[in-house]
């Protein structure tokens, strides 16, 4: 006699194990991609062998990064056809929704639409790896009414885009940061973007869907929008001085405190530490707004109010996120802080491509189930008594 096996709702699926990855793993303070720790990659490493270790399986020779780099670079330039699409999109359009539908449309043009195989994902991969750069940095020039800067084959990936967006003129360190920022958001697991990518593959769609349904996902705030709303708090602070006083305000009103808390970090965030060094070593030459130092008394100022909330509160305030010093770190170098999910968003790239390759690889349908909870046995009524 067959056992109906018991249905138990596990809201946002936490604590569920949904597939098996070779790719990156994630766990309080621990984030390893294809077996090397961040802190073996992070002030070491090149962003693009951290993006051949996570396509490939693990860390390029002298000739296999060579021929990666000089893919990416023959990839970067964009068509008239996308170029167009900028044009129009960049005078009113958020970063996020350029481009979501940027990439999307290059799934019209590129060769290998329709593939799925693994030979042709990897050709897609790093043309959308080497392409975004570009697109976002398109899309800032454009906005700030300038024209678009064409790519330098002669520089890496982070200092390409830098220069592309402009940045390298507003600070000297502009592209080894980047870098470093591009590694440390490259991958992170099964996160809501990535699964969301994958979800997408595994109805057998091509790798352009998968990684629009990605972009899609990174737009929203509860997922990829913490740096906007980092920096909107800390205006909105103002000072040192108002911090303990706001914090209490906060508290009391249930304000959700943007760059604080993850799901899976508990004592703490492995990326938060390198970003907290930067934005400390930036904001030393910032002439604006004492960014930094109120970060840090606002960290202490939640510390030692944790205490006195409620549990679920203090859960959502255990720890600073990757976004929290991501945030005025962007913002040093000179980058609007509407942007920061955009910059998270070339990063992320490699990352989300090894996901769908790895799941068109061994393919199985997501489709998990629900536990209903509306009304049953409804009676049709006509129209006319109802």
């Amino acid at each position: 006699m067959a056992v109906e096996r018991e249905k138990v709702a596990l809201r946002g699926l936490e604590g569920v194990v949904a597939t098996t990855t070779a790719i990156s793993s994630v766990s309080d303070n621990f984030l390893q991609y294809r077996g090397y720790r961040i802190e073996e990659l992070v002030g070491k490493a090149e962003y693009e062998e951290v993006a051949y270790l996570l396509l490939n399986g693990d860390l390029p020779n002298k000739n296999e990064l060579r021929d990666f780099k000089a893919e990416l670079t023959k990839h970067r330039t964009l068509s008239p056809f996308l170029r167009e699409i900028l044009r129009q999109m960049s005078e009113s359009g958020t970063p996020m929704d350029v481009l979501r539908t940027v990439i999307s449309a290059s799934a019209v043009e590129d060769p290998g639409e329709g593939d799925n195989s693994h030979e042709a994902e990897y050709r897609k991969a790093i043309r959308l790896t080497a392409k975004l750069p570009t697109v976002l940095a398109t899309y800032i020039r454009r906005r700030r009414g300038e024209q678009p800067v064409t790519p330098d084959p002669t520089l890496g990936h982070a200092a390409n885009f830098a220069r592309m967006a402009g940045l390298d003129e507003a600070h000297p360190r502009a592209a080894e940061i980047l870098n470093a920022c591009f590694i440390l958001q490259a991958e992170h697991g099964l996160n809501a973007s990535t699964f969301a990518a994958r979800i997408t593959a595994a109805t057998l769609a091509d790798m352009h869907a998968a990684v629009t349904a990605g972009l899609s996902a990174l737009k929203g705030p509860l997922h990829g929008g913490a740096t906007d709303g980092t920096m909107k708090m800390l205006d909105e602070i103002g000072t040192t001085e108002h911090v303990d006083t706001w914090v209490a305000k906060a508290i009391a009103s249930k304000y959700k405190f943007s760059g604080f808390g993850h799901r899976v970090y508990k004592t703490e965030d492995p990326r938060a530490k390198f970003l907290r060094k930067f934005a400390q070593d930036l904001a030393r030459d910032w002439k604006g707004p004492k960014y930094f130092d109120i970060q840090e008394a606002l960290v202490a100022a939640i510390a030692k109010a944790r205490p006195s909330m409620s549990p679920a509160a203090a859960e959502k305030v255990n720890i600073v996120n990757v976004d929290y010093y991501a945030a005025t770190t962007y913002t040093f170098l000179g980058i609007p802080a509407d942007l920061g999910t955009s910059i998270f968003a070339v990063g992320r790239m490699a990352g989300w491509c090894a996901h769908i390759m790895e799941q068109h690889g061994d393919n199985r349908l997501i489709r998990p189930e629900s536990e209903y909870t509306g009304p049953t046995g409804k009676r049709w009524v006509p129209i006319a008594e109802r």
